[in-house]
């Protein structure tokens, strides 16, 4: 068992981080709600959009750090929303390509501006140089993150 005294700088400073991704993904899910989507739906299509609208399952799983069975049964909402739509591989029969949807890019382009809403009243109290400064320390907790998850045989 790991010690965590919340008296010791780090650990604070962990569990505020822990305390604060959960309250902002609660948020961005509540405010994504109203626009018919949930934070995963968007960030799936919005991986699918910055790929071109095509990516394989595993693709998808790996850039959004989720497992494929997982990814799996969320393209398969997308699909019976008629966001994406799954088409064979023409490189390996095996395969399927998750091809996003004229709907799905819609409804992308309809939710742009309240996902700029969130990212605008989650870091409206902080300055340039303070947004420089987390997105720095973020990158480092992400690399130790991704190491971590190596060292006990997952994907980052």
């Amino acid at each position: 068992m790991v010690d965590v005294n919340p008296s010791k700088a780090d650990a604070r400073a962990f569990i505020l981080f822990i305390q604060a991704a959960d309250a902002v993904r609660k948020y961005a899910d509540a405010r994504l709600y109203q626009a018919g989507l949930s934070t995963i739906r968007l960030i799936v299509l919005q991986v699918l959009a910055a790929n071109g609208g095509t990516m394989t399952p595993t693709a998808i799983a790996y850039w959004t750090l989720r497992e494929r069975h997982n990814i799996t049964t969320l393209i398969g909402r997308l699909q019976k929303d008629r966001l994406v739509r799954v088409e064979p591989s023409s490189a390996d029969r095996r395969s399927v390509q998750v091809v996003l949807t004229d709907e799905g890019w819609q409804l992308l382009k309809q939710a742009t501006p309240v996902a700029i809403e969130i990212v605008r009243q989650v870091m409206s109290s902080l300055n340039d140089d303070s947004i420089a400064e987390l997105e720095k320390s973020l990158r480092v907790l992400r690399e130790s993150a991704y190491n971590g998850l190596q060292q006990v045989g997952q994907h980052p």
